[in-house]
């Protein structure tokens, strides 16, 4: 066997055949011949290996072998070529060498082709000007000959960006430019967190679709040292900005310094927030699964929050060493069963009025559905996590203190006051406000200064107020998935609160869906009413946006109990909001609180559990259209029923906890029928 830049002296032998028109020669690494030149963009010319002669190499690529080979040559004009092999007599092999010294010395580069029957064979390669290029032919794995058509074209190269990830990334291009550009991410990971917390970004409210990367962006890598060792990663929120929808998050690409460096991706809207099972694996630290590595063979790679907020929040933590690409990801809404309704006093524009002391006895599902009052790096420097937004308004002037007592002395609640007469849309900075990491009884009144960050005590001035003076409280619940039990919102001082901005008083107001008539029934009863000239049914279906669909006559005077009901006959797929403005003979109006239906599209009424695979508890979710008595039933794989109850449901998205802790078995069939629909799932227990 030779290797090609070997120089051996022998006759060359050159075959010419009156049949075809362009000669191959044997051995070229004596001299190359004119007669087996190819010029290239001119017709292809036929060509035979019969009577090349004896001297043959095996390039060791394509299924070659040492045996009768023809060789030609072309040389290189800085264009793309393409050498094509057509018209195969048999199965052939196809060479192509890049030299810079002919005849046969400074090999740069090797092309092959080896097609398999009779197939064309074809290369396309860039070339150096000058340079030679030789072409090998041989039939594979035979000495005996082929025939076959050989041509070299050439086309001026077209720069451009060949990288697919790109965003200029142009498919024509055959030689990159350097002008590829990336797209800058919509939403990147923090690095840092503000004001001592973890917490690196305000809370982000978007259905999106929009793109989240680390750091880094595309194609840069991740920066170290994000997050304290031992304490966890830097974090940050996403929430959706419609009800009834959820956060879903699909990794396209996912590549971290292996055990070292890891993402969290948890169910909820704070930094300890459940994890989700999938693609969280141990870590170099001890009780810690998270998502690193090369995760490539796992994408895409999916995750939708079922939690009530519909939020997700992602916690990354580098150490000072190696870095890597880091991760891309799209993020948008999806409708579900479980999240947030919209009607809560989560967000500012839904602020709940009052004007003596509030008992709350759980708390707030989340940040609801707009990011309010987030300041970043001063108080309050996290945004949000679990709130409930509050208004009063001082009937006189005097001292005015706020006090949260929990219910439970171990929660720790935040607070922040805005005022005085500020609105939704511009709250300005914090009169008062504290993210104290304290628990217990935390307000105003305890302290001279208005201000606490996370390592304060909690405690902040007295606020003077002025007739007339309005303010907006809000309270925010810290502790992961609204863990807390509730608290009492006390108001204390010399100024007295203003309590005829409180809504109209209804005994009841409630509203149901029926799906077999596609149609929401609404029913309300007063205990009394007093010049009640009508009530305006309203709807909306983005609950900020009312219109009157219906207006009902009221009962005037009376002392008696008045029972209302009437019919929305066209109520549309997604959030419907229902409000009553009730109006007085004299014009004077007043709003009802805000009820709202979230009619489901089929593909996402589904029943669904959190976690899965469990290890004994989940929690199951599910939708419902009106309150009523619905039944559960768990089957094992074998048939056999291992839990059989009714359930209390109410109208929108339903949970309850389910525990097979005790109940042997790995796969679990689990049904739940309401009046409207009958829902199932599997349930993996490890």
């Amino acid at each position: 066997m030779k290797k090609l830049n070997t120089l051996l002296s022998f006759v060359l032998v050159l075959s010419v055949s009156s049949a075809f028109g362009q000669a191959l020669q044997d051995w070229p690494c004596t001299g190359l011949l004119a007669g087996s030149e190819i010029t290239p963009n001119t017709p292809c010319a036929n060509l035979s290996t019969a009577a090349v002669g004896a001297t043959d190499l095996d390039p060791g690529s394509c299924g070659s072998a040492n045996l009768d080979d023809g060789w030609a040559w072309f040389t290189g004009d800085g264009n793309t070529a393409t050498v094509d092999f057509t018209g195969l007599s048999a199965n052939g092999i196809l060479h192509v060498y890049e030299l810079t010294t002919p005849p046969c010395a400074g090999v740069l580069n090797v092309y092959c082709s080896n097609n398999g029957g009779t197939a064309d064979e074809s290369i396309t390669f860039p070339t150096t000007a000058g340079n030679t290029y030789l072409i090998r032919i041989q039939r594979n794995g035979s000495n005996a000959t082929i025939t076959g058509c050989l041509g070299v074209t050439t086309v001026a190269p077209i720069p451009g960006c060949t990288d697919p990830t790109a965003l200029n990334y142009n498919p024509a291009a055959t030689v990159d430019d350097g002008s590829c550009s990336y797209p800058g991410a919509d939403y990147i990971h923090p690095t840092v967190g503000a004001a001592g917390e973890f917490v690196g970004a305000c809370l982000v409210n978007d259905c999106g679709p929009f793109s989240y990367t680390d750091d880094g962006a595309l194609p840069g890598n991740y920066s170290t040292d994000i997050g304290t060792p031992g304490f966890g990663g830097i974090y940050r929120v996403f929430c959706p900005d419609q009800a009834g929808n959820c956060m879903q998050v699909t990794f396209t690409s996912f590549v971290t310094e292996a055990s070292w460096d890891y993402m969290l991706v948890k169910n909820g809207p704070t930094q300890n927030s459940p994890e989700f099972a999938a693609l969280h694996t141990a870590t170099a630290y001890a009780g810690i699964n998270g998502m690193h590595g090369n995760l490539t063979g796992s994408m895409p790679a999916t995750f939708t929050s079922t939690d009530a907020s519909g939020c997700l929040t992602f916690r990354f933590y580098s150490d000072n060493t190696v870095t890597a690409a880091g991760w891309a990801a799209t993020m948008q809404c999806v409708p579900c069963a479980g999240g947030p309704t919209g009607t809560e006093n989560s967000d500012c524009m839904m602020m709940t009025p009052l004007c003596n002391t509030y008992s709350l006895p759980g708390d707030a599902t989340g940040p609801g559905l707009t990011s309010d009052g987030c300041s970043f790096g001063t108080c309050p420097a996290g945004g949000e996590n679990h709130t409930n937004w509050f208004t009063v308004t001082a009937d006189n002037g005097g001292t005015l203190d706020i006090t949260i007592v929990p219910n439970d002395p171990a929660d720790d609640y935040d607070f922040t006051v805005y005022g005085p007469n500020v609105t939704c849309a511009a709250l300005g900075a914090p009169l008062r406000c504290s993210d104290a990491a304290v628990t217990g009884t935390t307000g105003t009144g305890g302290d001279t200064d208005f201000s606490e960050p996370a390592a304060g005590n909690g405690q902040v001035a007295t606020i003077n107020a002025n007739s007339g003076d309005s303010y907006i409280i809000v309270v925010d619940e810290w502790s992961p998935n609204a863990s807390g039990t509730g608290y009492d919102l006390n108001f204390s001082g010399t100024a007295t609160l203003d309590c005829s901005i409180l809504p109209v008083e209804l005994a009841k107001f409630d509203v149901e869906y029926y799906s077999d008539e596609h149609a929401t029934y609404l029913s309300w009863k007063t205990m009394s009413e007093l010049n009640n000239d009508r009530f305006e049914v309203q709807r909306s279906t983005d609950g900020v946006n009312f219109e009157t669909f219906q207006v009902i006559k009221g009962a005037g005077t009376t002392q008696m109990e008045t029972d209302y009901v009437t019919i929305d006959p066209d109520p549309v797929v997604g959030v419907n909001y229902y409000r009553l403005k009730q109006v007085d003979h004299n014009g004077a109006s007043r709003v009802s609180d805000v009820r709202s239906i979230n009619i489901l599209d089929d593909f996402y009424d589904i029943l669904a559990f959190t976690p899965n695979p469990t290890t004994g508890k989940t929690e199951v979710i599910f939708n419902a259209y009106k309150k009523e008595d619905v039944m559960l039933q768990v089957m094992s794989v074998e048939g056999s029923t291992v839990v059989k109850s009714m359930l209390p449901a109410v109208p929108g998205g339903n949970r309850f906890d389910l525990d097979l802790s005790e109940v042997e078995g790995n796969v679990f069939f689990v049904t739940i029928t309401t009046s409207n629909k009958t829902y199932s799932g599997k349930l993996i227990k490890r």
